[in-house]
């Protein structure tokens, strides 16, 4: 092949697995964000080399719009699948499935909130997710939201999101809508 001619055949599990393919340019993908492509390309790479870390490098964010107290035996949200059992404090945030927040992580997902880990409640909606925040002390309108990310003790990995809803963590990174406001750091 001409030297002026650029080549690539390498995606991420190829950079880590086979170095000497990369010939002259390579197509970095879910390790842009510090994922692992898949278990397996994590376990070969650690029989290669055991030391070789990707450090996660997205944190999706959000703050909190509204702040509740509900008394024990309130339905939350669409076709009430979450009722509360005693008296709860609830938060709203401003993001949904329309944001790329999978409707899958209704009644099981979590959020972190001052380093708590807190459930997301009821269904997730367009545009409206419902947490309960009861654990939290203090909170109120404006805190922020980690929805991917870690903060104190608490984290919430796009693996562990991609496990939850039956996927991958490729679909959960691409599916934050590109309309939503990025912010490099």
């Amino acid at each position: 092949m001409p030297n002026s001619i650029l080549h690539h055949i390498s995606c991420s599990a190829a950079i880590t697995t086979a170095p000497t393919a990369n010939l002259s340019l390579v197509r970095l993908g879910i390790a842009l964000y510090g994922l692992w492509p898949s278990d397996e390309n994590k376990q070969v790479v650690h029989k290669m080399n055991s030391e070789f870390k990707l450090q996660p490098a997205l944190t999706w964010k959000t703050q909190i719009i509204e702040v509740q107290h509900l008394p024990k035996n309130t339905p939350v949200g669409y076709d009430r699948t979450f009722v509360t059992k005693k008296s709860t404090t609830i938060v709203a945030l401003p993001i949904g499935y329309w944001d790329g927040l999978d409707r899958g992580l209704s009644n099981k997902g979590r959020v972190i909130i001052k380093g708590v880990i807190c459930p997301i409640i009821g269904r997730i909606c367009m545009n409206i997710t419902m947490v309960d925040a009861s654990a939290v002390r203090n909170v109120k309108v404006g805190d922020e939201v980690i929805l991917i990310g870690k903060k104190g003790r608490g984290e919430v990995t796009a693996d562990k999101i991609a496990r939850l809803t039956q996927t991958i963590n490729y679909e959960v990174v691409t599916r934050i809508n590109p309309l939503l406001p990025r912010h490099l750091v």
